[in-house]
């Protein structure tokens, strides 16, 4: 086992006799063993990757092009929103309405957010016919 040894002139790490020998490096039966295990797992791995490899690679393509659309979609909309939000707040302050343009325009962006929805559902939709 390896213990720290400490003090004001220099500390290490130590192994169980005392003294600052290094660690030996592996046998090479040991480093040509490990080689050898390695290939075969790579040959059993690149053989059950031949076999049904490109089928779970396309579908995971669909999964996450369906998510990144999944995102696009519900980012349009809440932007949409939040410039409407973002308008109808700074009309108000500015002209010192209440709440008035802030309804308006948060209407107004839910709605234009809705429609930038559609729109893009509709291009992707043709793109997959």
């Amino acid at each position: 086992m390896f213990a720290f040894r400490g003090g004001t002139t220099g500390c290490g790490i130590v192994n169980a006799q005392g003294d600052d020998r290094e660690a030996k490096p592996a046998p090479e039966s040991d480093v040509s063993g490990f080689d050898r295990r390695l290939a075969a797992a790579e040959a059993k791995l690149s053989g059950a990757r031949g076999r049904n490899g490109s089928s779970e690679q396309s579908v995971s393509a669909r999964d996450m092009s369906a998510l990144g659309m999944a995102l696009r979609l519900g980012t349009e909309l809440v932007a949409g929103l939040a410039v409407g939000v973002a308008v109808g707040y700074a009309l108000d302050r500015w002209l010192g309405f209440r709440a008035l343009f802030l309804i308006l325009f948060s209407l107004l962006g839910s709605a234009a957010g809705m429609l930038n929805v559609l729109r893009v559902a509709l291009q992707n939709s043709d793109k997959a016919s």
